[in-house]
């Protein structure tokens, strides 16, 4: 079976073939979301957004749902179509039953490129205990991806809770190989696995568009690739509506190695200033029938954060060193158990190998080491 092109390479391939021919048909395979109709009749079941990765939907349903007989349309890029894996036959609005994860291939308009998708319907499980034991590369085999497993649901155990700005680093060119991007994984962690988070040099692309680094980065949520060059802030949405109480300590592990010359967004040298890691945890509001994340704008910033646990002064520990970060709560908000039940409130953890690669500023080189997460409730 045939993959999918690289974006950028389709890109150059059709702006070129433009001038001499026809445009030609869309060799694109994507599902880029599940129509906003099907999931507003499904609204009474549905916690929070779809989360749709390069080769994943993940879709959080009440505890309770039905998911043996769901029937779920997708949006694709123009021209594609969807198939149930290993059939002909069409899939768009099909009834399946989602007890298990289901297969669906979506095949480009030209009908030479194919990708695979898993999509699933989840009970939702208040997120605990996150060990990085787990990763895959995405469909085009270029950067990792994280996932835990929930082993209550033996059926359907896979949870996309982690997204990474690997996918936006992956426009500057500059990785050759899965290692080379900011976050990957390590086999050398406090228990089995970590994660390893690096602030890297985007190169004439960061130098071009005043990004000049990408600092390694890792958190609970969804990286929109669409938004990533205009508003890579925007493209990372923060947050899950798996809250298992009020929060009261995010304790992890760590490891922390600065680089030797920290850059401002303009790749100037900031002398004497020297980069800092970062690793923290909020929880905010959110309106249970219309999900809106937090992002890299507001996730510090809005009046929407009840509290929020965050290394103030990070260390440079060589060897693992555990960390217990309190949540402190906002002035004038407090925990409204009758809003969490009601699915009111959404919780992020956010580790990143420069405290200011938000903003595009670090010592390239900088990493962070990162395991065994766990956010204690009460």
């Amino acid at each position: 079976m045939k993959h999918f092109l690289p974006l950028a390479f389709l890109g150059a391939a059709l702006t070129f073939s433009s001038c001499i021919q026809d445009e030609p048909l869309n060799a694109e395979c994507d599902i880029t979301g599940i129509d906003s109709l099907w999931l507003s009749n499904h609204k009474a079941m549905i916690i929070g957004d779809p989360i749709v990765t390069n080769t994943t939907v993940s879709v959080t349903l009440k505890k309770g749902s039905d998911r043996t007989q769901l029937d779920p349309k997708f949006y694709l890029t123009p021209g594609a179509q969807i198939f149930i894996t290993g059939e002909g036959t069409p899939a768009n609005g099909v009834v399946r039953d989602f007890t298990a994860p289901q297969l669906y291939t979506v095949r480009s308009e030209d009908g030479n490129w194919s990708k695979d998708y898993t999509v699933s319907f989840n009970y939702p499980r208040p997120i605990s205990v996150c060990s990085f034991e787990h990763y895959a590369l995405d469909a085009s085999g270029k950067f990792y991806q994280w996932y835990e497993v929930d082993a209550s649901d033996e059926q359907n155990p896979r949870r996309d809770y982690w997204a990474t700005g690997n996918a936006g680093f992956a426009m500057s060119g500059m990785a050759q190989t899965p290692e080379g991007y900011p976050t990957t994984p390590n086999p050398l962690g406090v228990r089995g696995n970590c994660v390893c988070l690096r602030t890297s040099d985007t190169g004439a692309f960061g130098a071009s568009t005043r990004m000049p680094i990408a600092a390694g980065n890792i958190f609970i949520g969804e990286f929109k690739t669409s938004q990533a060059m205009l508003f890579p802030r925007k493209a990372t949405r923060m947050g899950l509506q798996l809250v298992g109480g009020e929060p009261v300590m995010l304790i992890g592990y760590y490891k922390y190695t600065p680089g030797e010359v920290f850059y401002d967004k303009n790749k100037e040298v900031v002398e004497g200033r020297r980069d800092k890691c970062d690793v923290y945890a909020v929880l905010y509001e959110v309106d249970p029938a219309k999900f809106v994340p937090l992002n890299g704008d507001d996730v510090l910033t809005s009046n929407r954060i009840v509290s929020v646990a965050r290394f103030e002064n990070p260390e440079e520990p060589k060897e693992w060193t555990k960390f217990e970060l309190p949540f402190v709560m906002k002035e004038g908000k407090t925990f409204d158990r009758e809003r969490m039940d009601n699915d009111g409130y959404a919780i992020t953890v956010v580790a990143s190998s420069s405290r200011d690669g938000q903003v595009f500023e670090g010592a390239i080189g900088s990493e962070l080491f990162i395991d065994e997460l766990e956010i204690v409730w009460k």
